[in-house]
């Protein structure tokens, strides 16, 4: 008996935890359900706010989806009590927390009642929305998290406050994230550039198109970019750290059509990566301080640029163990010359011809130093300071605490 009572218990909690919560009917005839909390929410929705969302829009009747936001890329601009969407979603978005998933049922009368959407939406029709709030009044998640930080608001969930800490410093989490995104991000689009250009020359016979056709295909790849293994490494296992998929999913869910828009609009030489990531990474997610268009000009900025670039392969790669630490620092020098290369603005291949002198030259001393940075023993702008100051004297002390990167 003792132990069918430990099973109903156990059974009774499961099932109330699979359940979505907050399935009620209003007064109105709206239908509200949570499908998803937020996990940290300091401020609510209320008339009077602006709010970025993603929708589907489904007709009960049928399940026929009319509109959607997620595939288009681009979250929906509203303003709350203005009048612009339908009062179903005037009553059903208040009290929204950026992160929440509500599902609404719209009744008729309100929606688009008798008259219904031409061409969408039939008249009387009851309609179904599942609504994401990506943004409200222009901070998302990651900023509400950080403010909810500073002020003790409110409690998040691991991922959140991760992602929170030192919000648009360059070596935040955030940041990180943000970078690998555009660098896979511009090493995806590439391929699919090639992949095109292949299929012309085999057509055509030798010519090629001239800029990506952005075509069913591409749009397929874009949109499972930070699942799909083929497409990009970010969605592999074991490679980077936990956090750098997630972001790399709240990065494409508020700005997906912007960053297409970019990539679509410029040619794509390699030495563009910089200004890239000033567009997303500051401009559009707030999560990094803007180059402001900083060119490498001696010897110092250049093991400064290298030594940063470790550290920042360090921070975003997947934690290894100390026996293993030796051979992963290893394995990222080899290749950290060519991403440095295309990570900054340098005149000609002076900074490339640099990075591969000093790691050449030093490497012992650098795999020590890093090293310590990895167990925590000193900071990585110590370890910096370490490899540039005392090793290889390319930075003076004074010069190295002037050229801050």
């Amino acid at each position: 008996m003792q132990l069918c009572r430990r099973i109903l218990a156990v059974l009774v909690v499961y099932l109330s935890c699979s359940q979505n919560v907050d399935a009620v009917k209003r007064k109105s005839g709206l239908g509200v359900q949570i499908l998803e909390k937020a996990s940290v929410c300091p401020e609510k929705a209320a008339s009077g706010d602006t709010l970025k969302v993603h929708y589907t829009g489904k007709l009960k009747s049928t399940g026929e989806v009319f509109e959607e936001t997620f595939k288009v890329g681009r979250p929906l601009d509203i303003k709350l009590g203005a009048g612009s969407v339908v009062q179903g979603w005037e009553e059903g978005l208040v009290g929204m927390c950026v992160g929440e998933t509500r599902r609404l049922t719209v009744p008729a009368k309100l929606g688009y009642g008798d008259t219904g959407k031409p061409g969408k939406v039939p008249a009387g029709a009851t309609m179904i929305f599942e609504i994401k709030l990506v943004a409200l009044n222009d901070k998302f998640i990651h900023q509400i998290a950080a403010e909810a930080m500073e002020q003790e608001k409110a409690e998040a969930d691991r991922l959140d406050l991760l992602l929170a800490q030192h919000i648009g410093q360059a070596d935040s989490p955030y940041c990180d994230a943000c970078n690998t995104f555009v660098e896979e991000f511009f090493e995806g689009w590439l391929r699919m550039l090639k992949a095109q250009n292949d299929k012309v020359e085999v057509k055509d016979g030798g010519s090629s198109a001239p800029a990506l056709t952005y075509n069913d295909e591409t749009e397929a790849a874009v949109q499972s970019f930070c699942k799909n293994q083929t497409n990009s490494r970010i969605a592999k296992k074991n490679l980077f750290a936990a956090h750098i998929n997630p972001a790399c999913e709240r990065i494409m869910l508020g700005h997906k059509r912007e960053i297409v828009g970019k990539f679509l609009a410029t040619e794509l030489a390699g030495r563009l990566l910089p200004d890239k990531k000033d567009v997303v990474c500051h401009d559009m997610a707030n999560a990094c301080p803007n180059s402001k268009g900083a060119v490498l000009a001696n010897e110092c900025q250049f093991c400064q640029a290298t030594m940063q670039d470790m550290a920042f392969e360090m921070r975003r790669r997947q934690s290894v163990n100390q026996a293993k630490a030796e051979r992963h620092v290893r394995d990222v020098l080899e290749s950290l010359c060519m991403y440095t290369y295309y990570r900054h603005r340098a005149k000609g291949s002076d900074l490339q011809e640099a990075c591969d002198d000093l790691v050449d030259e030093y490497e012992q001393g650098i795999v020590t130093e890093v090293l310590r940075g990895l167990d925590g023993t000193k900071s990585w702008r110590d370890v910096e300071h370490a490899v540039c100051v005392g090793m290889t004297d390319m930075c003076s002390d004074k010069v190295f605490r002037k050229d801050e990167l």
